[in-house]
């Protein structure tokens, strides 16, 4: 999945000599060349000394089914967090979209115990369901998320019955320690990358110290960089694990499950002055329409799988950090 990101092309990028001697500073957008983005603000009708911002993403793949597996740390630490585990992994039961069918295992993070042979969640099962199949997890206090998923898909006997090599995988890792196997992090994703069509990974656990929201600071030691560092690598969801409320980054994790069919942007536009681009072509006017009240803009025609979208805009009102 890409996910996607407003960021700071350059601190300053000056266009000159191409709207009638004036200048303008562009921000946001993506990593595409300095043609291509001269290229989408010559389509900006700009308001005098407005600055222009280029918002982007890259439409997902659309398929019709997913297995999830989370990777649960076992040991004794992570009893402070079972409520918000289980609240995360319910709310992601509810808020799957209603087209997908999708299937939700939970294993632990040891590598050389027999997982539990529960069925998968499916669409119908509720917490108490959840519970049932959190409860049946073998005990084991192993921090082994790469081995261990990579063991089951491998080797589990059981995860042959029900998981689909045509189906979609999202793997999310819980776990309030490092991630402990042998594999690096080049290891682990150049195998998940193949493993599946379509792959994404997650990650809840302990962030550094200037990003936690925890009231103390993390032993440096138990930070999960390496589960971080394959997450970035597939531009996936990372989570606080000391968020009081798992919700928004759960949702950001299932985020590319279905295409994308409206975008928020990150400022408010003059609205004469937006332009959308496919795949570096100017899209439809009437294929796509501007939403005032949530700022959003709403595509009546969705964007192909894996095409870049850019939506290029002269900026009314800055929006403020949230």
């Amino acid at each position: 999945m890409d996910v996607f990101r407003n960021f700071l092309v350059a601190a300053l990028l000056l266009f000159s000599g191409c709207y009638s001697g004036m200048e303008y500073v562009v921000h946001g957008g993506t990593t595409e060349t300095e043609t291509e983005t001269e290229t989408i603000i010559k389509y900006i009708v700009t308001e005098p000394e407005a600055d222009i911002w280029i918002d982007s993403f890259t439409q997902v793949e659309a398929y019709e089914a997913i297995d999830i597996v989370w990777v649960i740390d076992g040991s004794c630490s992570m009893m402070a967090h079972q409520t918000r585990l289980l609240s995360g992994i319910e709310h992601m039961m509810n808020n799957l979209p209603p087209d997908v069918n999708w299937r939700l295992k939970m294993i632990t993070s040891g590598d050389r115990v027999t997982q539990a042979t529960t069925f998968p969640l499916t669409r119908g099962d509720d917490i108490d369901d959840a519970l049932a199949m959190y409860k049946d997890l073998p005990n084991d206090g192993m921090e082994k998320g790469f081995d261990a998923i990579k063991s089951y898909i491998q080797t589990d006997a059981y995860a042959r019955t029900w998981m689909r090599e045509d189906a979609a995988l999202l793997t999310v890792f819980v776990s309030d320690e490092r991630e402990q196997s042998i594999q690096t992090v080049a290891d682990f994703v150049g195998w998940y990358g193949w493993v599946r069509p379509s792959v994404y990974l997650s990650f809840i656990g302990n962030v550094e110290n200037e990003d936690t929201v925890c009231p103390y600071n993390t032993n440096y030691s138990t930070i999960g960089r390496k589960y971080m560092d394959a997450v970035n690598h597939f531009s996936g969801t990372i989570i606080d694990i000391c968020e009081t409320d798992w919700s928004a980054g759960v949702d950001d994790a299932t985020q590319n499950i279905e295409p994308i069919e409206e975008w928020e942007l990150t400022h408010v536009p003059y609205v004469d002055t937006i332009v959308v681009f496919e795949d570096n072509v100017p899209m439809d006017p009437t294929n796509w329409t501007y939403d005032p009240v949530d700022n959003v803009v709403e595509f009546d025609t969705t964007p192909a799988e894996n095409a870049l979208v850019e939506i290029g805009y002269a900026i009314k009102y800055y929006s403020m950090p949230s």
